[in-house]
């Protein structure tokens, strides 16, 4: 686990660390847990607040997609089965570092 605040692009407080970088096929990736993130998360499709203990895990696809309130143009994955490409992990949460501060994309603070 990393100790560092991760903020989002327009300043909002995302996260207080993060696990780790993951590097696949399809780009790099943000890990966190939920204890880590700060806002409330709403499911992209219903709108509704997500909650990680009562979401159904048994459904056809491969994460939820998520957004924090009132940044709905970020998107965060939350991992429901694994992949190929990458090695995300059930029950992690997901995001592009392009979607952070430019200050948590220096390559001295992501390793």
């Amino acid at each position: 686990m990393v100790n560092e605040k991760v903020y989002l692009k327009n300043g909002t407080l995302f996260a207080d660390g993060f696990e780790r970088v993951v590097h696949g096929e399809r780009g790099d990736y943000v890990e966190f847990t939920g204890e880590q993130i700060v806002p409330k998360l709403f499911q992209k499709f219903t709108f509704e607040e997500f909650d990680e203990k009562t979401c159904n895990k048994n459904v056809d696809f491969y994460y939820y997609y998520l957004y924090p309130d009132h940044c709905g143009y970020v998107k965060v994955y939350y991992q429901l089965k694994t992949v190929k490409y990458a090695d995300y992990k059930i029950g992690y949460y997901y995001v592009s570092p392009s979607l952070l501060s430019d200050d948590f994309r220096d390559p001295e603070k992501l390793f």
